[in-house]
């Protein structure tokens, strides 16, 4: 009796400790198992932080009467953000909206909806001249709200300073045209003010009719503008006093009138340009031009063909431009060149078919742009600059896909 109670006491004793041997099995798995989600979720969540939408490229998408906002990031889908209305270009037909413009934080987005255009004058066979009227707006893309803002800001141009703290932006005129201002002896007007249009403040009045503010850097926004037919001029303001400073590039009239497609780097230390200069021998050509704003450094980037876009590398390290030209058989394509600044090497990247809209992503590994498949169908490509490799994005009527940037 006793060797069988024996027996059942060692029984009961070898299974509480299977018992509790199980249970630190399971406990270790569910340790392992929590560990590794835990990890799992670290990664993904270090991955997401890798990027924020100051680094993401944008792009609006029409469908009818509304037009979806879209972030692209490297190596990620597009991500939406928020429905806006299009832009009614005649009854039931639409186009995406084409005055935007991203803050550097990517958070803020001011885009001008047209609200009504106004009669200006007949130009003939039955034809009349319109004004479009439009209303900025501020949205805020972190909560998706939209809010009017209550200036008078001109669509043509607006920059972000570089904390986002402010916007600079030129005073909407009644009048429509060069002539008209000129008739009027009217300045245009720099403002700054919050973006909602807070704290308004007159920088700066200049005698150009038409400005084009390019960039705000550091304590300066350069800009260039028209001053009249045929007269063009190109400056800096600084922010702190309003003083304008000009400036004459090294292969243009002093009237800059065989100039043109000024483009600021993104420091604004340099800037590229098209110059028609003269040759003794050939006639007259087009030149593409780089010079720095103090005069200092200036070259000339040899093309042999017409070129149609070009843009500068968010890493100032070097350009990109496209060439047209037509191929036997095959008609009329596009060539894209990236130029390296400091060794000059002209490189072909990429030929394709009706090339337009080319935004580069902040990191210059990859350049976005537009390009034609059939005429009812363009396609929004990626390139990856180093390899040559596209990938199609996003497709559709070619008016109604708008890509753009904060840079």
């Amino acid at each position: 009796m006793e060797t069988e109670i024996k027996e059942i006491k060692g029984a009961a004793r070898l299974a509480a400790r299977q018992v509790r041997k199980t249970k630190r099995t399971i406990l270790a798995i569910i340790l392992v198992v929590v560990i590794v989600a835990i990890g799992v979720v670290l990664w993904l969540g270090k991955e997401a932080a890798k990027y924020s939408l100051g680094e993401a490229i944008f792009y609006y998408k029409g469908e009818g009467a509304d037009s979806k906002l879209f972030y692209m990031l490297p190596e990620q889908e597009p991500g939406y953000l928020i429905t806006l209305p299009s832009e009614e270009i005649e009854l039931g037909k639409y186009k995406v909206p084409q005055r935007s413009y991203i803050s550097n934080s990517g958070e803020i987005l001011i885009y001008f909806e047209k609200t009504e255009e106004v009669p200006i004058e007949d130009i003939g066979d039955g034809l009349t001249a319109y004004r479009k009227i439009y209303q900025p707006k501020l949205v805020d893309l972190r909560n998706s709200s939209v809010k009017n803002i209550e200036e008078k800001i001109d669509s043509g141009s607006l920059v972000f300073s570089l904390d986002d703290e402010d916007i600079a932006w030129v005073l909407r005129v009644e009048e429509s045209t060069i002539q008209e201002l000129e008739s009027a002896e009217k300045k245009r007007e720099i403002w700054l003010s919050k973006p909602d249009g807070n704290n308004a403040r007159r920088l700066a009045a200049l005698d150009e009719k038409v400005v084009l503010l390019q960039k705000w850097h550091d304590n300066y926004i350069y800009f260039w503008g028209i001053q009249g037919i045929g007269y063009y001029n190109l400056g800096k303001i600084d922010v702190r006093n309003g003083r304008v400073t000009y400036l004459q590039p090294k292969y243009c009239l002093d009237n800059l009138a065989n100039c043109q497609n000024f483009h600021f780097s993104p420091s604004g230390d340099l800037f590229f340009y098209e110059a028609g200069i003269v040759k003794e021998d050939d006639g007259d050509e087009v030149g593409l031009f780089i010079e720095s704003f103090d005069g200092e450094k200036s070259w000339q980037i040899l093309v042999a063909n017409y070129i149609s876009d070009r843009l500068w590398m968010p890493d100032e390290k070097s350009i990109i431009y496209t060439e047209q030209l037509t191929e036997k058989g095959v008609g009329l394509r596009e060539k894209i060149h990236l130029v390296n600044l400091e060794t000059k090497e002209d490189k072909e990247i990429y030929s394709g078919s009706y090339l337009s809209q080319l935004v580069p992503d902040p990191s210059s590994k990859y350049l976005y742009f537009i390009e034609k498949e059939t005429d009812e169908k363009f396609n929004l490509m990626r390139l990856d600059i180093e390899n040559s490799e596209t990938t199609i994005i996003d497709f559709g009527p070619y008016n109604q896909l708008k890509i753009f940037a904060a840079f």
